[in-house]
């Protein structure tokens, strides 16, 4: 390979650092694809992220390395210097794109129901067509007879209300929430915060659980129990704990009139374990603990059920999941639910050191 030339590396240096306009039309070669995203290189210093649910489906699964798509810059840098491109021109301002926006900024002011159809389910939710723009219906914001089952909807009409717009970032979200009777809302007003409710999980989701309440005047109330509100420890998968048909109790933190939806807690009605530690374990107390996590120099230990805390690793020591560990108690945080551990080392007979 011939010897490059000092004109020859400014050049090329000159052509990375090609400026880019918002929408300005850029042809890219793919160079990576991800779950999620397409990246392109530009002939830019920085690679560009297309998101996948800005295409057809059928063209985002038949792209790979090395093909060249024709994108839009939305953003031409972010805070990560990363360029944002998107498939369509629609930010011209005053253009046709712009004014679609817009109908959609003033169909959310009137919380407007609009009908889209549905077009593929992604990790996190569902991609929805409204009069020719595609938008975002969060897992969350999904009514709770589709909730458990977001395929169903695909192909199909869907009602929704317009939850987000934001078209420097090419962003729209949507709530299927939105189309609350007067009715529903009248029995909305009747619960406050802090009021206990019983109810039947409707459908477990990775995020938390819905559940149809249950009582008088309760009819067609639903609620929202996050995974965080579930237990005081930690939850990975709401699945371990609960399932279709089981029958709950739980406590009103929050009422959404407008999206007809009422926010549970399950963990607020239980004991919090964390109020007992203050007391129970003080600093540079000498403890048993269990490893539940290892990653990286993060070490995740289990005190006591629903009592976990922290601790960097000692470089010198090996750490398995599941090995019992004594190690020092550095911090009780009771209002944060937190709690640091350290190492225990020891230079002489019984005496201890951190």
């Amino acid at each position: 390979m011939a010897n490059l030339t000092m004109a020859d590396l400014l050049a090329k240096q000159d052509a990375k650092a090609l400026r880019l306009s918002r929408n300005q039309e850029v042809e890219g070669e793919v160079v990576l694809i991800t779950e999620t995203d397409i990246i392109l290189d530009l002939g830019t210093k920085s690679e560009a992220i297309l998101p996948k649910k800005d295409l057809p489906s059928s063209q985002a699964d038949s792209l790979k390395a090395g093909d060249k798509v024709k994108v839009f810059v939305v953003v031409p840098e972010n805070e990560a210097g990363q360029v944002i491109v998107t498939s369509q021109r629609i930010l011209s301002k005053g253009g046709v794109g712009e004014q679609r926006f817009r109908r959609f900024e003033e169909a959310m002011s009137k919380n407007q129901i609009l009908t889209g159809k549905g077009l593929e389910v992604n990790k996190g939710g569902l991609i929805v067509e409204v009069a020719g723009m595609r938008g975002f219906l969060p897992s969350s914001q999904v009514s709770l007879s589709s909730a458990s089952d977001l395929g169903s909807l695909i192909g199909k009409d869907v009602t929704v209300t317009v939850l987000e717009v934001d078209s420097s970032q090419n962003r729209l979200i949507f709530s299927q929430k939105g189309n609350v009777s007067e009715e529903l809302k009248k029995k909305l007003s009747a619960l406050k915060i802090g009021d206990k409710v019983k109810g039947t999980v409707a459908a477990v989701l990775p995020f938390g659980v819905f559940v149809s309440i249950k009582g008088e005047n309760m009819d067609g109330i639903e609620g929202l129990v996050h995974v965080s509100e579930l237990s005081w420890e930690r939850v990975e998968d709401p699945n371990t704990l609960y399932k279709a048909g089981d029958e709950i109790e739980a406590q009103v933190v929050s009422i959404d009139l407008e999206s007809g939806r009422v926010n549970l807690s399950i963990k607020v009605l239980k004991e919090d374990p964390f109020k007992a530690l203050s007391e129970k374990y003080q600093t540079d107390d000498v403890v048993k603990a269990t490893i539940t996590k290892v990653a990286g120099d993060s070490i995740t230990l289990k005190l006591e059920d629903g009592v976990e805390g922290t601790m960097v690793s000692d470089k010198d020591t090996e750490y398995k999941e599941g090995e019992s560990l004594t190690v020092l108690i550095d911090n009780v945080d009771t209002n944060k639910h937190k709690i640091t551990f350290a190492p225990l080392r020891t230079s002489t007979k019984d005496l201890i050191y951190k």
